[in-house]
């Protein structure tokens, strides 16, 4: 006789910890039995399942002590109860950010430190603690380009967060197929600019460009909900000292006031004293929680092709029926980020701290009522919106495909570009020069948010068909403009 499955009871003392790492292909499933709990931040509800599929590392943490009771469909890798949390560390510091909030200055957080130190989950833990005690809706920003947060990686991102982050799902937010009326999380729709490319320094030009058009973006944003935004915090890749001009940039574009960085003392050091900061930035520490694991090149890329199969098949309790759309190649233009050789040389070691370029310094203009004031989350223009301007070299960010290969975009995932303020035909004419129409695309495609992605399914090279799997059925794509990612899928 079946009895259904095995519930094993978990008790869990205040200020400690219940960590998990699941297996590829298993099934977790959890309940809260009494007390309080919370993962990343976001508080379990009692008597409801949650499920967790797939491989996870993760933790249940606990301020007062809590009963958990949990299945799983395979045995799990690992399950321990630990007191060393960062609980009160992390309460702590949010407990200043609303100190801060409540005299009216608004915290701007920049999160550093090297790889596997817990950054995201400091990021998303303290989003979620201004989400249950403010008013104010924090904004999420994301940095890292190796990060599946609230898109594909290889995307920079931000997000205003007006409810509870799904805790069944490591990509941190559902994407803005899987996000509408699915359960009782509502869907965030973020800002997402497309690098294309996996690790910043692989073209530190369009990277630092989309830094300074993200900033713009989200100050529009700020502008256009009458300044209802709360905390800022910034998620980024592991920097290190040789990066401070690269920090330098996101400090000034973002206007950072708060610089936290974990699991490095000594880059603090460092960066204390190459900062240019005016005394207006505050550098806290905060040490390496012992339940941060270094993640494997596998668990990294496997979590990666999930966040891929999320957009266009949706998730467990909103699932799509993603639709194939047949086309010409030649309906579409198709670019791909430069990748540039980033390894210093002997003579660039010697040179110490030289300039790069002379494009470092950032001249900001007013462009009142334009039509780069556009705000995409609100629908409207604003009038006191500030750009930051920089001489940037458009001409080293992307490579136009002229004659894209079969080898170019089978199995690619493209990042779909709005193509409708742009002359695409007056563009791509002969008459052009081929420097000032590659120039003219990586700036629109710099200043665009991504409307959404697609699958290349299949390419004849010899014919020109493309057939493209997008998550629901269209008559035409949201845009003519494509930029191969270095993300590939295979079904």
């Amino acid at each position: 006789m079946d009895f259904g499955p095995t519930w094993t009871k978990i008790e869990v003392p205040a200020l400690n910890e219940w960590r998990v790492e699941t297996s590829k292909n298993s099934i977790l499933s959890l309940k809260l039995e009494s007390g309080t709990a919370e993962i990343f931040g976001t508080e379990l509800s009692k008597n409801l399942t949650y499920v967790f599929k797939e491989s996870l590392k993760f933790a249940v943490s606990t301020y007062h002590g809590c009963t958990l009771s949990y299945t799983a469909s395979t045995p799990l890798d690992l399950e321990y109860i630990s007191e060393e949390t960062m609980l009160k560390q992390l309460l702590n510091l949010h407990l200043s950010i609303e100190n801060l909030s409540v005299k009216g200055t608004q915290t701007r957080m920049l999160i550093m430190g090297p790889k596997d130190v817990g950054k995201s989950t400091i990021s998303r833990t303290l989003a979620a603690y201004t989400l249950k005690t403010s008013e104010k809706s924090p904004i999420l920003v994301n940095i890292d380009p190796r990060l599946p947060h609230f898109a594909i990686s290889t995307q920079l991102t931000a997000a205003k967060l007006y409810d509870l982050l799904d805790v069944e799902t490591s990509t941190i937010g559902e994407s803005s197929t899987t996000g509408p009326g699915t359960g009782i999380y509502k869907p965030q729709i973020p800002l997402v600019k497309s690098f294309g490319l996996e690790n910043y320094n692989e073209n530190l030009e369009l990277y630092k460009c989309l830094i300074s058009e993200l900033s713009y973006e989200v100050d529009s944003k700020i502008k256009a909900s009458s300044n209802d935004a709360g905390t800022i915090i910034i998620d980024t890749p592991p920097f290190n000292i040789s990066d401070w001009k690269l920090v330098q940039h996101i400090v000034d574009s973002f206007k950072i006031n708060t610089l936290l960085v974990v699991g490095n003392e000594r880059l603090l050091v460092d960066l204390r004293k190459k900062l240019n900061s005016s005394g207006t930035l505050n550098m806290i520490k905060l040490a390496r929680s012992s339940g941060c694991v270094d993640k494997e090149p596998k668990f990294e890329r496997e979590l990666q092709q999930r966040s891929i199969k999320q957009y266009f098949y949706g998730v467990e309790r909103a699932q799509l029926n993603p639709y194939t759309f047949h086309c010409s190649v030649k309906d579409f233009i198709f670019l791909r980020p430069k990748e540039q050789e980033t390894d210093m040389t002997f003579l660039d070691f010697m040179n110490g701290d030289a300039d790069d370029d002379d494009n470092y310094n950032i001249t900001a203009i007013k462009e009142e009522g334009s039509d780069d004031d556009y705000d995409p989350f609100s629908q409207t223009t604003s009038k006191k919106v500030v750009r930051a301007k920089q001489n940037w070299k458009y001409q080293n960010m992307l490579t136009l495909l002229d004659d894209p290969k079969e080898t170019d975009l089978t199995y690619a995932v493209l990042s779909i570009i709005d193509s409708k303020d742009i002359n695409i035909v007056k563009l791509m004419s002969s008459k052009i020069d081929a420097k000032e129409k590659l120039s003219e695309l990586a700036k629109h495609i710099t200043t665009k948010s991504v409307v959404g992605f697609s699958y290349v399914s299949g390419f004849d090279e010899k014919t020109g068909k493309l057939k493209l799997l997008i998550p629901s059925p269209v008559t035409s794509l949201p845009g003519s403009i494509m930029v191969i990612t270095q993300m590939r899928y295979q079904e």
